[in-house]
């Protein structure tokens, strides 16, 4: 299941850079939380179509921001990617080349249940981390 899931993560990433967004909530659960770190927490969203109202409102402001993964680490139920977000500002010409976020994918029976973006790449080692020690206690009771 592993392999099926961080083929999913890689799926969604590439759908979203293409904008086909149908394919890029494919793989979601109908009521995915999509969170997002604090400082941005107002776009969180439940469900794919909150989440297609965050994908629009990021074409409205960026000149079709590209997500390119870095690194994946996959922890079973979870994926971790380590993102540099790529874009230019419609209003300003802006550009952006940097990490801005990290995603890290929840699965639970094939599909995206949580996605959650992270302001560090410490931070997602460390949902990773968390979820390990969780699932081991889990196998020890």
């Amino acid at each position: 299941m592993s392999q099926e899931n961080l083929d999913k993560a890689r799926d969604f990433i590439e759908a979203y850079n293409a904008r086909d967004f149908d394919r890029a909530t494919a793989n979601f659960d109908p009521d995915i939380d999509w969170v997002l770190p604090p400082r941005q927490a107002f776009d969180s969203a439940r469900g794919i179509p909150g989440v297609l109202r965050f994908f629009k409102g990021i074409d409205e402001t960026m000149g079709e921001l590209q997500l390119v993964p870095q690194e994946y680490l996959d922890e079973g139920d979870l994926v971790a990617t380590r993102l540099r977000h790529r874009g230019v500002g419609k209003g300003s010409g802006a550009e952006i080349d940097e990490e801005l976020y990290h995603q890290v994918a929840t699965f639970r029976d094939g599909v995206i249940v949580r996605m959650e973006y992270v302001a560090s790449w410490q931070e997602a080692l460390e949902l990773l981390m968390a979820h390990r020690v969780s699932a081991e206690r889990t196998r020890q009771a």
